[in-house]
């Protein structure tokens, strides 16, 4: 599938796999939450068949559910496959203490007040979700 990222392209940073253009600020990033005493981890780039499989979960069976349904039609909301900036090792849902950051969560407020300085975005109905451009 020409959507999926060359391995050599990715890198692992603290267990969360991102691409190599990102896993500099992102392993910085990490750091320097941990230095203020919160904890991130998460999931980062997903291959396309990955992408299926979550669609197929969040938004239902069928072909239309999976490749035409927007993102929002899904619960909990979910990319079509082809559109997910994980496919593009570009994006991490973080989770905080193992549970999907939330907006009360004090790593969502240091996200909030911290991830622009390392280049990440958040998608403002995921607070879990950020990625280099907001998608």
């Amino acid at each position: 599938n020409s959507n999926n990222v060359p391995s050599s392209q990715l890198h692992s940073v603290n267990g969360i796999t991102v691409h190599e253009s990102i896993a500099n600020s992102f392993a910085a990033l990490l750091a320097a939450a941990r230095a203020d005493g919160i904890v991130l981890s998460g999931g980062g780039y997903r291959s396309a068949a990955s992408q299926i499989a979550l669609s197929r979960a969040h938004c239902g069976s069928s072909q239309y559910a999976i490749y035409e349904m927007s993102a929002s039609q899904c619960r909990p909301p979910t990319a079509r496959p082809g559109h997910s900036m994980h496919e593009r090792g570009l994006a991490v849902d973080f989770t905080e203490g193992g549970r999907t950051l939330r907006r009360d969560s004090p790593g969502y407020q240091w996200m909030v007040n911290n991830a622009g300085k390392y280049g990440f975005i958040n998608l403002r109905s995921e607070p879990w979700h950020w990625s280099t451009n907001g998608r």
